[in-house]
């Protein structure tokens, strides 16, 4: 099974593994799972960090440190396509947050779900959102 992590998943994932839930615990560790994520992920993480939402406690650049989790946990960041960008904007007006709606077009174009505590996302058509 493919599943496109949001960003807090993918944060979670990297940093304090108690805030998944048993069910995206038990996706990410099934070894028939490929895990993927949006390179809007990382545009939205350094965003976090810039306001002071998120602090990582890393002596490496964003960058390096990002690069190196998604090595240790076996994750490929899909790059934002033009078939993905143009999924992205003809979604429906449910969810204002851009990146979320990039990380749903993802998910639509690889035929993954989604490992996400959002609410919203599951409001989508056809959006299979796991948590």
């Amino acid at each position: 099974m493919r599943y496109v992590l949001d960003t807090c998943t993918f944060l979670w994932l990297a940093c304090d593994q108690t805030k998944l839930s048993a069910a995206a615990a038990s996706a990410i560790a099934d070894v028939g799972s490929t895990l993927h994520i949006s390179v809007i992920s990382l545009a939205e993480t350094h965003r976090l960090i810039r306001k002071g939402k998120i602090s990582l406690q890393s002596a490496v650049p964003l960058d390096v440190w990002f690069q190196g989790e998604l090595l240790q946990h076996q994750v490929e960041c899909e790059p934002i396509t033009l078939e993905i960008a143009h999924e992205a904007e003809g979604l429906p007006a449910i969810h204002n947050d851009p990146a979320d709606r990039f990380i749903l077009a993802t998910a639509r174009i690889l035929g993954a779900k989604i490992l996400s505590p959002d609410t919203t996302m599951p409001k989508y058509p056809n959006a299979d959102v796991v948590w």
